[in-house]
């Protein structure tokens, strides 16, 4: 190609604001060429990056930028990159497939398949008859599809937003209605207190008259009982001598009775110490049987007490025996199953609830079609989407092992973990769950049987990939 031919493309280029997410594809073939190359064969404008393994090269911004800017300005780095890119199944079934006259259909159909990409990268590689008009509609149509994504969620946004103005205003009004109804409640109380104060006092007048008359009678009695306590201390002298005599009847009656004793015949005599000792030997010998006795009791109520039990118990399963206090669930609508797109859009809303993704998972399951870099970034993107749309916090995991060295992007609602080197992507998964608090409802993304089990099993609630991705498509 001539310098003016050339110069004329890079025009064009320039004029068309292509996203380097349509030439992923491209770049991906051009890393791996690359990577292929001697030092000494490095073009100039790629010799920073030199040193760069294939997973840096395809994941590093800036790296990409470099790629893409070599193939504007190096023509022999371009055609080994195009010739390898060319050699794809599916990058000669779309140029077989290009025709300027149907273009707008190919890309609508690119773009019904979400294979906006693809397409871009064989027009920017191979240049087909008409093709930065086609450049041009694709382009447009992945403006478009972004721009009715951002209105379609900003939608939602204000519907949700719209929900919780009109839920407000509808607990405020139950709150007016509430507060009349507790007004004239009080002002009922205050009615019937101000009566039962009347009605108190009036008892209490009615009380002071009866206490009065009560005094009265007090009075009354105890000038009575003055009387009467007259008498009885006369009385009580009259007892004092009688007392005094009866002692004095019952010193002359001991007196008498020790005489007496005195008088009386010696008692037998005591038992010999071979008497004693046989009596105390069978006092030992009875004692030893009863305690005997005693423990056999013991022993057969305790074998009654058991066999009860082991009859009557029933057995408890050694999972729900160790486990201690359940996780909170998720909140699922009535008549919804949970393994629904419907019922996980709502579970989803729970306040404070945490879905956690095993994403190879279901990234596999949704763009099986294109690299493991492009799958991961179009499952974060589509969880970010999801963010802002039901608010909860997200957490997607990821296999380490072509990570190794990568800081986790950020994204506003989604943390990106990926597993260590060596380690799979499902145990990480199931401890995320684990150091949630019980409080907290956990939602797991995954198909995997091992991933569902051990999550189940800390009180997750586990629904395929197949669902989340019809949510996420949404």
């Amino acid at each position: 190609m001539s310098g003016s031919a050339q110069r004329e493309v890079a025009r064009t280029i320039e004029a068309l604001p292509i996203p380097e997410t349509l030439l992923v594809p491209l770049l991906d073939v051009a890393a791996a060429v690359l990577a292929k190359l001697p030092p000494t064969d490095l073009p100039s404008v790629l010799r920073p990056l030199a040193g760069f393994d294939r997973r840096r090269l395809t994941t590093s911004g800036p790296a990409r930028q470099q790629l893409r800017r070599a193939l504007d300005v190096d023509e022999s780095f371009r055609e080994q990159v195009v010739e390898k890119f060319c050699e794809q199944s599916e990058v000669e079934a779309a140029l077989e497939g290009w025709r300027v006259e149907s273009a707008v259909e190919r890309v609508a159909d690119a773009a019904a398949r979400a294979d906006l990409p693809l397409l871009a990268s064989v027009l920017y590689a191979a240049r087909p008859k008409g093709w930065t008009f086609g450049l041009g509609m694709v382009c447009a149509a992945a403006e478009r599809d972004r721009t009715e994504h951002e209105q379609a969620d900003d939608a939602k946004a204000w519907e949700t937003r719209l929900e919780s103005i009109n839920e407000a205003r509808r607990r405020a009004e139950q709150a007016r209605d509430d507060a009349l109804t507790e007004v004239a409640r009080a002002e009922a109380e205050l009615r019937d207190e101000r009566a039962t104060r009347r009605e108190r006092d009036a008892r209490a007048a009615s009380d002071v008259e009866d206490a009065d008359r009560r005094r009265r009678d007090a009075d009354a009695v105890a000038e009575q009982a003055t009387a009467r306590a007259d008498a009885a201390e006369s009385r009580f002298g009259r007892e004092a001598d009688r007392a005094r005599g009866a002692e004095h009847e019952l010193r002359m009656l001991r007196r008498e009775t020790s005489e007496r004793e005195q008088s009386l015949p010696e008692p037998p005599p005591a038992l010999t110490r071979p008497e004693v000792e046989a009596l105390a030997a069978a006092s030992e010998e009875a004692q030893r049987l009863a305690a005997a006795l005693e423990g056999l009791t013991r022993r057969a109520r305790d074998a009654v007490a058991v066999t009860d039990a082991m009859q009557g118990a029933e057995p408890v399963q050694g999972a729900d025996a160790m486990q201690g206090p359940r996780r909170t669930r998720p909140l699922c609508p009535p008549g919804m199953q949970a393994d629904t797109p419907e019922a996980l859009d709502a579970m989803l809303r729970t306040r404070g609830v945490v879905l956690v993704v095993d994403g190879y998972n279901a990234s596999m399951a949704g763009w099986s079609d294109v690299v493991p870099a492009e799958q991961r970034e179009r499952l974060v993107a589509a969880l970010e989407r999801l963010h802002l749309r039901v608010r909860c916090d997200v957490v997607v995991v990821f296999d380490g092992a072509d990570v190794v060295g990568v800081q986790p992007p950020r994204r506003a609602g989604v943390r990106i973990v990926f597993s260590e080197d060596g380690e799979e992507a499902d145990p990480v998964v199931v401890r995320e769950v684990e150091s949630r608090p019980k409080r907290v409802p956990v939602v797991v993304v995954s198909s995997d049987h091992w991933v569902r089990d051990h999550a189940e099993a800390n009180g997750a609630l586990v629904v395929p990939s197949a669902v989340l991705l019809d949510v996420l498509r949404r």
